[in-house]
Protein backbone atom coordinates (compact mmCIF):
# COMPACT_ATOMS: atom_id res chain seq x y z
CA UNK A 1 0.00 0.00 0.00
CA UNK A 2 1.51 3.32 -1.03
CA UNK A 3 1.69 6.30 1.28
CA UNK A 4 -1.22 8.17 -0.35
CA UNK A 5 -3.60 5.20 0.04
CA UNK A 6 -2.50 4.66 3.64
CA UNK A 7 -3.23 8.29 4.53
CA UNK A 8 -6.64 8.12 2.85
CA UNK A 9 -7.52 4.93 4.77
CA UNK A 10 -6.39 6.51 8.05
CA UNK A 11 -8.58 9.58 7.46
CA UNK A 12 -11.57 7.42 6.52
CA UNK A 13 -11.25 5.33 9.68
CA UNK A 14 -10.89 8.51 11.69
CA UNK A 15 -14.11 9.95 10.28
CA UNK A 16 -15.99 6.68 10.87
CA UNK A 17 -14.64 6.44 14.40
CA UNK A 18 -15.62 10.03 15.12
CA UNK A 19 -19.09 9.38 13.77
CA UNK A 20 -19.46 6.30 15.94
CA UNK A 21 -18.36 8.28 18.99
CA UNK A 22 -20.89 10.99 18.14
CA UNK A 23 -23.67 8.41 17.85
CA UNK A 24 -22.62 6.87 21.16
CA UNK A 25 -22.79 10.26 22.82
CA UNK A 26 -26.26 10.81 21.38
CA UNK A 27 -27.39 7.41 22.60
CA UNK A 28 -26.03 8.21 26.06
CA UNK A 29 -27.78 11.57 26.20
CA UNK A 30 -29.81 12.08 29.36
CA UNK A 31 -33.55 12.14 28.52
CA UNK A 32 -34.38 14.43 31.47
CA UNK A 33 -33.98 18.19 31.40
CA UNK A 34 -34.77 20.93 33.91
CA UNK A 35 -36.93 23.98 33.22
CA UNK A 36 -37.88 27.05 35.27
CA UNK A 37 -35.54 26.35 38.19
CA UNK A 38 -36.14 28.96 40.90
CA UNK A 39 -34.70 29.33 44.41
CA UNK A 40 -36.83 31.14 47.00
CA UNK A 41 -35.57 32.17 50.47
CA UNK A 42 -37.27 30.60 53.47
CA UNK A 43 -38.54 33.30 55.82
CA UNK A 44 -37.04 32.99 59.29
CA UNK A 45 -34.51 30.35 58.18
CA UNK A 46 -31.24 32.09 57.20
CA UNK A 47 -29.17 30.25 54.64
CA UNK A 48 -32.08 28.07 53.50
CA UNK A 49 -33.76 28.18 50.09
CA UNK A 50 -36.65 26.26 48.57
CA UNK A 51 -35.97 24.99 45.05
CA UNK A 52 -38.84 24.80 42.57
CA UNK A 53 -38.44 23.40 39.05
CA UNK A 54 -39.97 21.24 36.34
CA UNK A 55 -38.43 17.91 35.35
CA UNK A 56 -39.16 17.21 31.69
CA UNK A 57 -38.65 13.50 31.06
CA UNK A 58 -38.60 12.29 27.46
CA UNK A 59 -37.52 8.79 28.47
CA UNK A 60 -38.52 5.94 30.74
CA UNK A 61 -39.48 6.02 34.42
CA UNK A 62 -36.85 7.19 36.90
CA UNK A 63 -36.38 8.59 40.40
CA UNK A 64 -34.59 11.74 41.55
CA UNK A 65 -32.46 10.46 44.43
CA UNK A 66 -30.20 13.39 45.34
CA UNK A 67 -29.02 16.88 44.45
CA UNK A 68 -25.99 19.02 45.27
CA UNK A 69 -24.60 22.50 44.72
CA UNK A 70 -21.17 24.04 45.40
CA UNK A 71 -22.89 27.05 47.03
CA UNK A 72 -24.80 24.97 49.62
CA UNK A 73 -23.89 22.63 52.45
CA UNK A 74 -26.53 20.18 51.29
CA UNK A 75 -29.78 19.84 49.36
CA UNK A 76 -32.64 17.90 50.94
CA UNK A 77 -35.56 16.22 49.20
CA UNK A 78 -38.79 17.44 50.79
CA UNK A 79 -41.23 14.63 50.03
CA UNK A 80 -43.19 11.86 51.76
CA UNK A 81 -40.48 9.38 50.72
CA UNK A 82 -36.71 9.40 50.23
CA UNK A 83 -36.84 10.26 46.52
CA UNK A 84 -38.98 11.87 43.84
CA UNK A 85 -40.74 9.67 41.29
CA UNK A 86 -40.49 10.73 37.64
CA UNK A 87 -42.92 8.83 35.37
CA UNK A 88 -42.03 8.08 31.77
CA UNK A 89 -42.73 10.92 29.33
CA UNK A 90 -43.88 13.35 31.98
CA UNK A 91 -43.14 16.81 33.34
CA UNK A 92 -43.56 16.71 37.13
CA UNK A 93 -43.41 20.03 38.93
CA UNK A 94 -41.45 20.48 42.14
CA UNK A 95 -43.57 23.17 43.76
CA UNK A 96 -44.48 24.70 47.09
CA UNK A 97 -47.68 22.65 47.31
CA UNK A 98 -45.90 19.34 46.72
CA UNK A 99 -42.51 17.66 46.84
CA UNK A 100 -39.56 19.98 46.20
CA UNK A 101 -35.94 20.57 47.20
CA UNK A 102 -34.47 22.55 50.10
CA UNK A 103 -30.97 24.01 50.06
CA UNK A 104 -29.25 24.66 53.39
CA UNK A 105 -26.02 26.38 54.31
CA UNK A 106 -26.22 28.97 51.53
CA UNK A 107 -24.23 32.15 52.02
CA UNK A 108 -25.45 35.68 51.40
CA UNK A 109 -26.62 36.03 47.80
CA UNK A 110 -28.31 38.89 46.02
CA UNK A 111 -31.66 38.64 44.30
CA UNK A 112 -31.15 37.27 40.79
CA UNK A 113 -28.05 35.25 41.70
CA UNK A 114 -27.47 32.08 39.68
CA UNK A 115 -26.98 28.85 41.65
CA UNK A 116 -25.41 25.80 39.97
CA UNK A 117 -27.13 22.47 40.67
CA UNK A 118 -26.51 18.82 39.88
CA UNK A 119 -29.43 16.38 40.03
CA UNK A 120 -28.79 12.63 40.30
CA UNK A 121 -31.23 9.91 39.29
CA UNK A 122 -31.62 6.22 40.11
CA UNK A 123 -30.82 5.35 36.49
CA UNK A 124 -27.34 6.83 36.95
CA UNK A 125 -28.17 9.93 34.93
CA UNK A 126 -26.88 13.29 36.14
CA UNK A 127 -28.30 16.64 35.07
CA UNK A 128 -26.38 19.87 35.59
CA UNK A 129 -28.53 23.00 35.67
CA UNK A 130 -28.86 26.40 37.32
CA UNK A 131 -31.52 28.03 39.49
CA UNK A 132 -32.15 31.76 39.71
CA UNK A 133 -32.63 33.27 43.17
CA UNK A 134 -36.03 34.95 43.20
CA UNK A 135 -36.87 36.70 46.47
CA UNK A 136 -40.51 37.90 46.27
CA UNK A 137 -40.16 39.85 49.50
CA UNK A 138 -37.15 41.77 48.18
CA UNK A 139 -39.16 42.72 45.11
CA UNK A 140 -42.27 43.64 47.08
CA UNK A 141 -44.27 41.34 44.84
CA UNK A 142 -44.86 38.17 46.83
CA UNK A 143 -48.49 37.87 45.79
CA UNK A 144 -47.72 38.30 42.10
CA UNK A 145 -44.99 35.66 42.15
CA UNK A 146 -47.44 33.14 43.54
CA UNK A 147 -44.90 30.97 45.34
CA UNK A 148 -46.10 31.71 48.84
CA UNK A 149 -49.64 30.41 48.55
CA UNK A 150 -49.19 27.22 50.58
CA UNK A 151 -52.13 26.85 52.91
CA UNK A 152 -54.55 29.12 51.03
CA UNK A 153 -57.96 27.45 51.07
CA UNK A 154 -61.53 28.05 50.00
CA UNK A 155 -64.02 27.04 52.67
CA UNK A 156 -67.34 26.09 51.11
CA UNK A 157 -69.99 28.40 52.50
CA UNK A 158 -73.55 27.59 53.53
CA UNK A 159 -75.76 27.02 50.52
CA UNK A 160 -72.80 26.61 48.13
CA UNK A 161 -72.03 23.37 46.24
CA UNK A 162 -69.96 21.04 48.47
CA UNK A 163 -67.71 19.08 46.09
CA UNK A 164 -67.10 15.37 46.70
CA UNK A 165 -64.41 13.34 45.02
CA UNK A 166 -63.47 9.75 44.18
CA UNK A 167 -60.58 8.48 42.05
CA UNK A 168 -60.04 5.30 40.05
CA UNK A 169 -56.75 4.19 38.48
CA UNK A 170 -56.45 1.53 35.77
CA UNK A 171 -53.58 0.24 33.65
CA UNK A 172 -53.44 1.90 30.23
CA UNK A 173 -50.77 0.31 28.04
CA UNK A 174 -47.44 0.89 29.75
CA UNK A 175 -48.94 3.71 31.82
CA UNK A 176 -52.03 4.48 33.88
CA UNK A 177 -55.38 6.19 33.37
CA UNK A 178 -56.78 8.27 36.22
CA UNK A 179 -60.56 8.77 36.29
CA UNK A 180 -62.00 11.40 38.62
CA UNK A 181 -65.59 11.15 39.80
CA UNK A 182 -66.62 14.53 41.16
CA UNK A 183 -70.00 15.52 42.55
CA UNK A 184 -71.23 19.12 42.81
CA UNK A 185 -68.14 20.20 40.87
CA UNK A 186 -67.48 21.14 37.24
CA UNK A 187 -64.00 21.05 35.71
CA UNK A 188 -63.13 24.22 33.80
CA UNK A 189 -60.09 25.83 32.25
CA UNK A 190 -58.59 28.71 34.23
CA UNK A 191 -59.97 32.07 33.13
CA UNK A 192 -57.74 34.97 34.12
CA UNK A 193 -59.55 37.64 36.09
CA UNK A 194 -62.69 35.56 36.55
CA UNK A 195 -62.03 34.76 40.19
CA UNK A 196 -63.77 32.09 42.22
CA UNK A 197 -67.08 30.58 41.14
CA UNK A 198 -68.55 28.09 43.67
CA UNK A 199 -68.57 24.53 42.37
CA UNK A 200 -66.13 25.24 39.50
CA UNK A 201 -62.39 24.82 39.16
CA UNK A 202 -59.66 22.34 38.32
CA UNK A 203 -57.72 19.52 39.96
CA UNK A 204 -54.12 18.89 40.93
CA UNK A 205 -52.75 15.41 40.24
CA UNK A 206 -50.02 14.17 42.59
CA UNK A 207 -47.81 11.09 42.55
CA UNK A 208 -46.03 10.25 45.81
CA UNK A 209 -46.37 13.88 46.83
CA UNK A 210 -45.07 15.25 43.51
CA UNK A 211 -47.38 17.51 41.53
CA UNK A 212 -47.60 15.96 38.07
CA UNK A 213 -50.04 18.37 36.46
CA UNK A 214 -53.20 20.42 36.71
CA UNK A 215 -56.23 18.63 35.33
CA UNK A 216 -59.11 20.44 33.63
CA UNK A 217 -61.18 17.34 32.83
CA UNK A 218 -62.22 14.24 34.79
CA UNK A 219 -59.52 12.09 33.15
CA UNK A 220 -55.74 12.17 33.06
CA UNK A 221 -52.90 9.80 32.19
CA UNK A 222 -49.64 8.94 33.91
CA UNK A 223 -46.70 7.38 32.10
CA UNK A 224 -44.96 4.16 33.07
CA UNK A 225 -43.82 4.07 36.69
CA UNK A 226 -40.73 2.55 38.29
CA UNK A 227 -41.28 -0.61 40.37
CA UNK A 228 -42.59 -0.11 43.90
CA UNK A 229 -45.54 1.28 45.82
CA UNK A 230 -47.13 4.52 44.59
CA UNK A 231 -49.77 6.90 45.91
CA UNK A 232 -51.86 8.76 43.34
CA UNK A 233 -53.86 11.68 44.72
CA UNK A 234 -56.18 14.33 43.28
CA UNK A 235 -57.23 17.57 44.98
CA UNK A 236 -59.86 20.06 43.83
CA UNK A 237 -58.95 23.72 43.50
CA UNK A 238 -60.77 26.94 42.69
CA UNK A 239 -60.18 29.04 39.60
CA UNK A 240 -57.92 31.26 41.74
CA UNK A 241 -55.87 28.21 42.84
CA UNK A 242 -57.15 27.77 46.41
CA UNK A 243 -57.85 24.28 47.73
CA UNK A 244 -61.51 23.44 48.28
CA UNK A 245 -62.28 22.65 51.93
CA UNK A 246 -65.56 21.13 53.17
CA UNK A 247 -66.17 20.76 56.92
CA UNK A 248 -62.52 21.67 57.61
CA UNK A 249 -61.25 18.86 55.36
CA UNK A 250 -59.62 19.35 51.94
CA UNK A 251 -61.51 17.79 49.05
CA UNK A 252 -59.14 15.03 48.00
CA UNK A 253 -59.10 11.36 47.08
CA UNK A 254 -56.27 8.88 46.57
CA UNK A 255 -55.45 5.40 45.30
CA UNK A 256 -52.46 3.21 46.14
CA UNK A 257 -50.98 0.82 43.60
CA UNK A 258 -47.97 -1.47 43.36
CA UNK A 259 -45.86 -1.75 40.22
CA UNK A 260 -43.96 -5.07 40.09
Amino acid sequence: MNLRRAVALFLTLGVLGGGAAFLALREAAVPIRVENATAVPLTGDPGALRLFLTLVNDGGPDRLISASSPVATSIEIVAPGPDITVPAHSAPILAVDGAHLRMVGVGALGNGAVLPLTLRFASGAQVATRAVLNDPMAQGAAAAVGLLSLGEICRVGEGEPAPQLAVRVAADGAGWRVTVQAEQFIFTEIVDGLGHMPGYGHGHLYLNGVKLQRIYAPEATIGALPPGDHLIEVTLNTNDHRAYVVDDLPVTASVRLRVP
